[in-house]
């Protein structure tokens, strides 16, 4: 069956999400094609939901990439009154296990923690909806709930064969590269969602035609198709996914690592962190992650991961006011590792400088992994990190200054 078991998220999961969806780290758009109430039935009913929808309601429906390749959230908005406040709000992860040729997999992304929660708290949790709304007009403007969008890029694409990226540059002119690159990976996952509406329906109606009481009648799920069909050449739905992918990636290359830290240098760091010359902290573990998310958003989106990967990780940072010699220069110095998704290490160490603006570069170097080790054996305080960074602001320069002013608390 293409749906597995909900994904249960917690309050930091939650509140990641949130964070993303107002600090643009995510970025969301309105689905014409998927927003029909027998597709948001459809998934409610087959991925375990629970309480059934009011038939009378209607539904809008939004997707995100995800950070996973090959992945991307479907959030279906419940209506009583089309005009009103939504009465519910559900969300699903999508992912293509493997590759472009696997099979798809769908799961609910349950939050029913907050049931236990004061009221209060439930309605900023709750606000979630509004935000995703907010998020998809700051990216596409609130005038395209409709295929306006789609249509004008599509247009826009095929009157400039083999310009694709400059046609687009200039198309989201005012943007950064990093929104640049969200919005095409957001427009990816546009077609990827219909190709996989399409894929389970065909995958229900094959293994699973006879249902149950509670599920759709096929002829629901050919109306799906046909209203899919009516509209969208389902043949191209896999070309014109990739096509965005790749405009995503043209948007974010590789990052340039530097400067290039030489193993003199390393040595230089570990004596001194041994010798007490250098004093170290270590980030509470909701901090550092919160923390190391929001830097790799503006460095290397790609080291990013999902809200509800159980991260495991350390972050230790540390300031000079001044260059202490041997190749170093005046700043913060933050050094991380932790556990992909695919179960990899990560290890990177990034330097934040805060020149007339904030500067965040990922470094080079290959004592990294010895100089954590080192600091597991040494005493280092932990300390949390408090702080809204604005996005309309300098970020990189507000990342720094938060580091900075927490090592300065303790330090003083």
């Amino acid at each position: 069956m293409c749906f597995d078991d909900p994904i249960y998220l917690d309050r930091d999961a939650v509140d990641e999400l949130i964070g993303d969806t107002d600090q643009h780290r995510i970025c969301w758009m309105y689905h014409d094609i998927l927003s029909d109430p027998n597709i948001a039935r459809m998934f409610g009913q087959y991925a375990g939901k629970g309480a059934p929808i009011r038939e009378a309601w209607t539904t809008m429906a939004w997707v995100a990439a995800a950070q996973q390749e090959n992945s991307f959230y479907i959030h279906f908005k419940w209506y009583e009154d089309f005009y009103g406040p939504p009465q519910r709000g559900d969300l699903y992860f999508v992912e293509r296990e493997q590759d472009a040729e696997g099979e798809i997999r769908a799961r609910f992304l349950n939050m029913d923690f907050q049931a236990a929660l004061p009221q209060e708290e439930q309605e900023r949790y709750a606000s979630l909806w509004g935000r995703v709304s907010d998020n998809a007009s700051d990216f596409f403007g609130e005038s395209d709930y409709g295929s306006g969008p789609i249509r004008r890029i599509l247009s826009l694409l095929e009157e400039n064969p083999g310009r694709e990226l400059e046609t687009l540059d200039r198309w989201l002119d005012g943007r950064s590269d990093g929104e640049k690159a969200l919005q095409c990976a957001t427009l990816s996952a546009y077609f990827q969602g219909i190709q996989a509406i399409e894929e389970i329906i065909y995958h229900i109606v094959v293994n699973d035609g006879g249902g149950h009481a509670t599920h759709l009648h096929t002829r629901d799920l050919v109306d799906i198709l046909n209203g899919i069909t009516a509209v969208m050449d389902v043949r191209r739905l896999p070309e014109l996914a990739e096509r965005f992918q790749r405009l995503s990636e043209a948007f974010q290359p590789e990052p340039f690592r530097a400067p290039m830290l030489e193993r003199e240098l390393g040595n230089a760091l570990m004596e001194w962190t041994q010798a007490g010359g250098i004093r170290w902290f270590r980030l509470s573990k909701r901090s550092g992650r919160r923390f190391l998310r929001g830097l790799y958003a503006l460095s290397d989106s790609r080291r990013c991961w999902d809200v509800f990967h159980r991260w495991q990780g350390e972050v230790y940072y540390t300031v000079f006011r001044r260059s202490p010699g041997k190749g170093l220069r005046r700043g913060v110095y933050l050094l991380s590792r932790f556990e992909d998704q695919t179960g990899l290490d990560v290890i990177d160490l990034f330097w934040l400088e805060n020149v007339s603006c904030g500067v965040i570069h990922l470094c080079e170097g290959e004592f990294f992994e010895e100089l954590l080790d080192l600091l597991l054996t040494v005493s280092v305080r932990e300390t949390p990190l408090q702080g809204v960074i604005d996005r309309r602001g300098d970020q990189a320069a507000q990342y720094e200054s938060l580091l900075r002013g927490t090592f300065d608390k303790y330090t003083r």
